[in-house]
């Protein structure tokens, strides 16, 4: 009911002033015309707020037909139907706006962003460029002037509200950044430093804007300018660390590699710096490093910061990194555990500490740790690999056997699937168990034919058995065929032909295998074959060879008392 009141006060009102039409030109006439009018623009300014447009324009168009000329009225109609995005029909609105009242920025203004909002720029431009000569100091519109000239590509215009702006406004750092970017665009180093300075001359207590220059300077080679600046840097300021550092930069930039690290350890020593400052500034350090020497100086720099912090992560496993390149590999180790201590969860130092413990032979840590990452990662295949091999080669043949299969399940990649058949196969045959150590073999080399470690092993473990020889003697020949000078591989293709009974085949590479490798089963077997070949003397003397290298089977005393040969 109160709605149909409104409306019905609504079409009065407009009969009303209708009646009072004179050339277009309406305008309260009384006291009561003007209240009237004030209750239609109340109601339209509350749609607006409720973002009822459609409401909100029916009732500014009512005020607009009660007052012709309200210059103010016309502004929110072009505002509404902006907001609406129907700038096209707000446009005349605007412009009428503007005619009715020329002097108000703000409808300027917002003409202005209705052009920009439907893609007219240059009659936006114009529409700013108004404005500004009617208020040259206006900021809102000096700003949106420069950002349109920007948007459209006109630089000279933009760089001449730029001055209009500091002009009136002083020096702003952000006209003074986007200054600068574009001469830095254009590789107008000189112009690119005369902003730094006009920038610092306007707010000479704001230090980082030195810095900021010093720092400029240096990495693009304006070496003079930079220790200048430095001078006048150290005479006004009291952080010491901070002048410090920019010394070492620079010296850094001189080539002087060793001054700049002696005052890079001095800086570190404070404790005005921060953790992450000085990470930052090592790792750059170390990745702008000119040779090995150099790196190991900063490596021991950066030692000095994992140990000044003691409970960051990213300290110790980088210190870690740097050492394990340095080939100071158990150094290394001690700083990836201090880091997994510090957090378990980072996948990677896990895999650095096991591929590490792998190359020193250190096995029974191996097992330790690669069990210890399976707590935060139970699906990571490559645990389970190192767990596993650590155990096969610690003889722990079914723990091996335990942690091969179970990680073989979590395994994607077929060049891994490989290596977890043919560590299996070795693990099966550890446990004496021929048929599924030889199922294992074939399943990796139906993934990797020519995999050297499962071609080895399998040949050599068929041959003990007396089993699919003319298959070993098959894997075995490509073996030497790729491989012609590895002993190993040599002494298996050799074994594999003793079995046979090929003894003067077999001499050929078993004795070339002994003559690479100092290996006393190597050595045994170029004795077996010498026996077998009638040469006993030779024989015996290559058994007392074997033996005392130390690694022999346990017949070899027996062999050699015996002057026999025992298998």
């Amino acid at each position: 009911m109160r709605k149909l009141l409104f409306v019905a006060f609504i079409l009065l009102t407009f009969l009303s002033f209708s009646q009072r039409k004179k050339k277009d030109v309406v305008i309260p006439q009384t006291q009561e015309d003007s209240l009237k009018l004030e209750g239609v623009l109340v109601e339209a300014e509350k749609q607006l707020i409720l973002e009822n447009y459609a409401k909100a324009l029916e009732n500014f168009h009512v005020a607009l037909e009660m007052n012709t000329q309200s210059a103010a009225t016309n502004f929110k109609i072009a505002e509404v139907l902006a907001k609406s995005n129907e700038g096209q029909k707000a446009l005349p609105y605007g412009l009428r706006a503007i005619e009715l009242d020329p002097a108000n920025k703000y409808y300027r203004l917002g003409l202005a962003r209705i052009y920009q909002s439907i893609g007219f720029y240059m009659d936006a431009a114009k529409t700013y460029e108004g404005l500004v000569e009617l208020n040259p100091s206006e900021e809102n519109a000096l700003y949106e002037l420069a950002e349109l000239y920007q948007l459209t590509g006109r630089k000279d215009d933009m760089f001449r509200i730029f001055d209009q702006i500091e002009l009136h406004h002083g020096v702003k750092e952000e006209i003074t950044r986007e200054k600068q970017r574009i001469y830095m665009k254009e590789g107008k180093l000189d112009k690119v430093i005369e902003e730094y300075d006009k920038l610092i001359d306007a707010y000479p207590n704001e230090s980082s804007y030195k810095t900021e220059l010093i720092n400029f300077l240096i990495q693009n080679k304006k070496l003079d300018r930079a220790e200048t600046e430095i001078a006048k840097y150290e005479q006004n300021e009291t952080a010491s660390s901070r002048v410090t550092i920019m010394k070492s930069e620079l010296e850094w930039m001189k080539r002087n590699y060793d001054e700049s690290i002696k005052l890079l350890g001095e800086a570190f020593k404070s404790n005005s710096i921060d953790f992450d400052a000085k990470f930052q500034i090592i790792s750059n350090y170390i990745l702008l490093s000119p040779n090995v020497e150099t790196k190991s100086k900063l490596t021991g720099i950066a030692e000095q910061l994992a140990n000044q912090f003691e409970d960051e992560f990213k300290a110790q496993a980088f210190v870690g990194d740097m050492l394990y390149q340095d080939g100071k590999s158990q150094e290394a180790v001690n700083y990836y555990l201090k880091a997994v201590e510090l957090n378990a969860s980072n996948y990677s130092v896990w895999q650095n500490i096991l591929n590490v413990e792998a190359d020193l032979n250190q096995y029974d840590s191996v097992v330790v740790h690669a069990e210890r990452a399976l707590e935060y990662f139970p699906n990571q295949a490559l645990l389970y690999y190192f767990a596993g091999t650590g155990h096969l080669i610690n003889k722990d043949y079914n723990k091996a056997v335990r942690m091969l299969e179970q990680g073989r399940k979590f395994t994607v990649d077929p060049n891994l699937l490989t290596v977890f058949y043919g560590q299996l196969g070795d693990a099966y045959n550890g446990l004496e168990e021929n048929d599924k150590s030889f199922m294992a073999y074939d399943k990796a080399l139906q993934n990797s034919p020519n995999n050297d470690h499962v071609l080895n092993n399998y040949s050599y473990f068929l041959s003990l058995a007396n089993k699919d020889l003319d298959k070993a003697l098959k894997m075995s020949t490509r073996l030497v065929e790729q491989h012609p000078n590895n002993p190993t591989y040599l002494d298996t293709h050799g074994w594999v032909l003793y079995i046979s009974g090929e003894y003067k085949e077999s001499r050929k590479f078993l004795e070339k295998a002994a003559s690479l490798d100092e290996d006393g089963t190597v050595i045994e077997h170029y004795g077996d074959v010498l026996f077998q070949l009638g040469e006993i003397d030779e024989a015996i003397k290559q058994w007392e060879k074997a033996r005392d290298l130390g690694t022999a089977s346990e017949l070899i005393g027996k062999k050699i008392s015996d002057r026999k040969l025992y298998e």
